[in-house]
């Protein structure tokens, strides 16, 4: 698989991620406004995990993509 490929994928987990953080946390809040703080808390707890996972594979693929770009130049400077 290609790097291209590579972080492109990396960046649909995680967007996937934060669509599911953003969805626990919609649902914490409501646990929270029917009073269920304890399952609130443990959701949020989740989702935040979520979004840490999210920021780690975007990292991931921007330092894919960077190294990627370095290559390329390289190719490009030594074919000169």
């Amino acid at each position: 698989m290609s790097s291209e490929r590579s972080a492109a994928r990396l960046r649909e987990q995680a967007m996937e991620a934060l669509r599911q953080s953003t969805t626990m946390l919609q649902v914490a809040s409501n646990l929270l406004d029917a009073g269920n703080r304890a399952e609130a808390v443990r959701l949020k707890d989740e989702a935040r995990a979520k979004r840490y996972a999210s920021v780690c594979l975007t990292r991931k693929a921007n330092t894919l993509e960077s190294v990627r770009s370095r290559v390329q130049e390289t190719r490009d400077t030594m074919s000169h």
